[in-house]
């Protein structure tokens, strides 16, 4: 006997909650983020004043208002919001919360964001040529590599380039967060890792990891894109 997937009836019927289907709470917040348009630049200057006295905007956040800016799943070399250097097209840079999405759009448009365009690295030559690295150089071998390739009967040498895909999610990236009694904060997320959305979530705001509880009702596709960024 097969058993039908726990969302099978909800999903064809087009019934199934996502984050956005959640109904609209009293003082509930909108949320915009502020994307860099340059693969690789220096911050030199960001000026949010006219953004936070747009009318109907609670607040305007750069990477100065987190209690810790760095995270990383793997190695901690990420900040949350780009301080002094954007390293890819779409990297947080500020976030705008205000009572309607049309204000936070126009709040967004008025930060001022000077920068210093800086040559991008598009490939994994150019990476290496300027010694670009992710993480500590790690090699993993045993034996005599050299006298093995030597004497093996057959080898074999080539190059093989893999480009990017663009993945279609059922639910783009989407959360909900609300401040809970003694400073705890509840978050529904689309998201792979809700153990580590509550860890990161902590982490930049300086609490306790039991003070941060995450909810993923449905992950709604992710392709590991929802397993850290979702945060």
């Amino acid at each position: 006997m097969s058993l039908p997937h726990d969302s099978a009836t909800t999903h064809v019927q087009g019934t199934s909650e996502y984050i956005d289907d959640r109904p609209f709470t009293v003082g509930e917040l909108h949320v915009g983020v502020l994307f860099s348009p340059h693969a690789h630049a220096k911050i030199k200057k960001l000026n949010t004043k006219n953004a936070e006295n747009h009318p109907g905007i609670a607040g305007v956040y750069t990477a100065k208002d987190f209690h810790a800016n760095i995270w990383g799943t793997i190695f901690q070399d990420q900040p949350l919001l780009a301080e002094e250097e954007v390293n890819f097209v779409g990297e947080a840079v500020a976030i705008v919360a205000g009572e309607t999405k049309r204000s936070v759009l126009d709040a967004l448009s008025k930060i001022s964001v000077q920068y210093q365009v800086l040559p991008a690295l598009l490939s994994i030559e150019a990476a290496r040529k300027a010694e670009s690295f992710i993480g500590f150089p790690r090699k993993i071998e045993r034996g005599n590599i050299e006298s093995a390739l030597l004497e093996a009967p057959h080898t074999l040498e080539g190059q093989v380039v893999l480009r990017g895909a663009d993945h279609f999610y059922l639910e783009s990236q989407a959360a909900l967060a609300y401040p809970k009694e003694g400073g705890q904060i509840e978050v529904h997320s689309s998201a792979q890792h809700p153990t580590e959305i509550q860890h990161v979530v902590a982490h930049a705001l300086g609490i306790p990891d039991k003070d941060v509880v995450c909810i993923v009702k449905r992950m709604g596709g992710a392709f590991g894109g929802k397993e850290s960024q979702a945060a």
